[in-house]
């Protein structure tokens, strides 16, 4: 009588775990977790942003001030202009951030143009060790 019993309480048991087996996967076979129109607005998203990031450092390294700082180091604009568009999206954008800084404490009167040049000397070598590294 006992065999019958656990063998009644079996039988339900085992069909629950068939049943959970065969239920899941289709629970995940619902959808993706990302729509293909969330990845290309994430892409396109991407793409605005390194080109807005690219713009603002060329706009920063192209100005007269930054331009003057660079001749006297002797460092090629061209050379840098190609350097800072290989570097990756968050370089570009540390970069880009760092440049809007500046701008905004040049333009300000925060900072001289000694002051400037240096800084731009160093950013300058940064970008180019950054793709020496790379």
């Amino acid at each position: 009588m006992k065999t019958c019993l656990s063998t009644m309480l079996n039988i339900p048991v085992v069909a629950l775990v068939l049943l959970s087996l065969l239920v899941c996967p289709l629970a995940y076979a619902q959808g993706p977790i990302v729509t293909q129109d969330e990845l290309k607005q994430a892409l396109v998203d991407s793409t605005k942003s390194r080109k807005e990031n690219l713009d603002q450092v060329r706009h920063f390294f192209s100005s007269e001030a930054t331009a003057k700082a660079l001749k006297s180091a002797n460092l090629d604009s061209k050379r840098l202009d190609r350097a800072v568009s290989t570097l990756n999206a968050d370089e570009l954008a540390k970069l880009a951030a760092t440049t809007r800084h500046l701008d905004a404490d040049f333009a300000a009167g925060s900072l001289t143009n000694e002051q400037l040049t240096y800084i731009v000397i160093a950013l300058a070598t940064a970008v180019v060790v950054l793709i020496a590294v790379h």
